[in-house]
């Protein structure tokens, strides 16, 4: 496994913190549009979850959001990842745009690319799951 020095660590986490609130923002797109499985987490966040979190490459991150899409172009469902993929994706070739501007050694960069998607990540799943929970109070109280 590749090594970051602590200066591309520290950059790479002042751009998550910076764009923190547009990541969250798509949390929220996430739970408007997945909302929950019988009060649950969505399969479809956990699973995304688990792809940035487990991936060995960038790309299989994108891989999936475009996998999800391509499946429900061939449903008459609700497509909820058609509606929601192209913002997924504009995020996701954001931070490779940035990896790319941050570092010169491609191993750099394929690490840098993985810490920023397990970052994206997080702020993603925890808008989402705040907003489950909001909903679980709120529905508690009435």
């Amino acid at each position: 496994m590749h090594v970051l020095n602590t200066e591309l660590i520290c950059k790479v986490d002042c751009y998550l913190d910076e764009n923190h609130e547009k990541f969250s923002s798509l949390g929220g797109q996430f739970f408007e549009i997945f909302g929950s499985d019988k009060g649950k987490i969505s399969t479809q966040v956990r699973n995304l979850q688990q792809i940035a979190c487990s991936a060995t490459r960038f790309a299989d991150v994108e891989d999936f959001v475009k996998n999800q899409m391509g499946k429900e172009s061939k449903d008459k469902g609700d497509k909820k990842w058609m509606r929601l993929g192209n913002d997924v994706l504009k995020q996701l070739t954001r931070l490779r745009k940035f990896s790319q501007d941050l570092a010169d050694d491609e191993y750099d960069r394929m690490a840098l690319r993985l810490r920023l998607a397990r970052g994206w990540a997080r702020a993603v799943v925890s808008e989402y799951l705040y907003r489950l929970a909001l909903r679980r109070m709120a529905e508690d109280d009435a």
